[in-house]
């Protein structure tokens, strides 16, 4: 990348980040909305998690049963 491309992605990423923050009302706000997203992803992936855990056990068991009665 080029010196005057580097330069040109840096101002713009700059402008970004000054509209979101002007954007807020103050700091707590953005944290609380950040923190909130954690937590629904966390709970998200704990459910897919469990899910995926329980798809797997059953496999397991369907394996072990077909063996064993064959």
């Amino acid at each position: 990348m080029r010196q005057a491309e580097r330069d040109e992605m840096m101002i713009r990423m700059d402008e970004r980040i000054k509209t979101v923050f002007n954007n807020m009302d103050n700091m707590e706000d953005l944290f609380t909305n950040h923190l909130h997203h954690h937590e629904m992803w966390e709970q998200d992936m704990k459910g897919t998690m469990k899910w995926w855990m329980g798809v797997m056990l059953t496999m397991c068991a369907a394996a072990m049963g077909y063996v064993r009665f064959m």
